[in-house]
């Protein structure tokens, strides 16, 4: 499918501020699954230097200013075809892929060690979560992965928060909602505590979440042997295809920030308003 999107972000500033250096991480990546047609963005204010860069999860523009400034704004255009249609067109490579926990052998297993390792210890709740999705995946690791995204597509509440970091899975579990970006923590954590190796992503969807407006979105990629990089989608429960357009992927989700800066200014404070629109 071809899609044309445009994305812009605004910040406003209660006052003038400086800008410190940003890191912008608006354009699609390209690989087997998309292609990157076309790509422009404008800044305002104009930025002294810029420079596009290869970051930890994708192609990134590093920019930096010198003017006192009460405004961001950061407009993306974007031209992008995905490719894939069917998401399970693949077989596992290998027996011990099939079965639970995952074991990737050598040298894959320290390739994929960033990706494996859990964030931090959890508590009864999100091991029961676990044990829950296990048992019904009958220790199948690609029924427990079809499980879990489809788990919390049905059981848990989807809910919009512009702002602040992803929640806790603990947290999660403990509200039973949450926004995509907390249900991809959840996924991850899951994942990893299973021995998958497992990272954040974040881009587009044309999927119709209620008939919202758009949103950038977030969604978990597993490594599967035979299969590569393989998406699932827990806010909309599905494994991912040709309606997901991805930007950047990491271990984390503040690897994938879409803007990453700060700036200098007494008291200042700033508000973000979005504009997205993705046609096909």
């Amino acid at each position: 499918m071809l899609y044309k999107i445009e994305h812009t972000t605004r910040y406003s500033f209660s006052k003038e501020v400086f800008l410190e250096p940003h890191i912008i991480r608006l354009c699609p990546r390209s690989d087997s699954a998309q292609t990157l047609k076309s790509f422009d963005i404008d800044v305002k204010p104009t930025p002294i230097g810029t420079t596009k860069i290869i970051d930890v999860g994708g192609d990134s523009i590093f920019l930096w200013f010198e003017e006192l400034t009460d405004s961001l704004e950061i407009t993306s255009r974007s031209e992008v075809e995905t490719h894939r249609s069917n998401p399970f067109d693949y077989i596992l490579a290998s027996d011990r892929a099939h079965r639970l926990p995952m074991e990737y052998g050598a040298p894959y297993e320290t390739v994929l060690e960033p990706y494996r390792i859990p964030s931090s210890d959890f508590g009864d709740k999100f091991e029961g979560f676990v044990a829950k999705i296990m048992l019904e995946s009958e220790n199948s690791s690609l029924k427990f992965l079809s499980s879990l995204t489809s788990y919390i597509n049905q059981n848990f509440e989807y809910e919009i928060r512009e702002e602040g970091i992803a929640q806790e899975p603990e947290e999660s579990l403990f509200k039973m909602k949450g926004t995509c970006r907390d249900f991809v923590v959840l996924v991850t954590e899951a994942c990893r505590s299973m021995g998958f190796a497992a990272r954040f992503v974040s881009g587009y969807t044309q999927g119709d979440l209620n008939n919202m407006e758009n949103y950038l979105h977030a969604w978990a990629e597993v490594y599967l042997p035979g299969g590569g990089w393989r998406g699932y989608d827990p806010t909309l429960g599905l494994a991912v295809a040709d309606e997901h357009i991805a930007l950047a992927s990491g271990a984390t989700p503040i690897e994938v920030s879409p803007v990453t800066g700060s700036f200098r200014g007494t008291d200042a404070v700033a508000k973000i308003e979005y504009d997205l629109t993705i046609s096909a």
